[in-house]
């Protein structure tokens, strides 16, 4: 974790296995100012298939600060991009 969070409570938004998604996350977080960091987890992605077989894949999970937390998912409804949330 980057030093400047040190004291800092960073909470869980979102996750995603793809990256273009990824991408979209960073570059609307970065338009706004928003300080975040990253890190890769195993990810599962919800279909029959991966019910069935069990697959899960790395993902990527993206943590912001508590206090822009609503912000953060604010920018991302904004963006299509609220089925990516890591529900509460």
């Amino acid at each position: 974790m980057p030093d400047f969070f040190d004291g800092v409570e960073l909470v869980p938004l979102c996750v995603t296995i793809k990256m273009s998604e990824a991408g979209r996350i960073e570059s609307a977080l970065d338009s706004e100012g928003i300080d975040y960091t990253f890190e890769i987890t195993p990810a599962v992605r919800r279909s029959i298939l991966s019910i069935i077989f069990g697959s899960a894949k790395k993902g990527v999970m993206f943590l912001v600060p508590e206090e822009k937390y609503g912000l953060c998912r604010t920018i991302l409804e904004k963006e299509d991009l609220s089925h990516l949330f890591i529900l509460d």
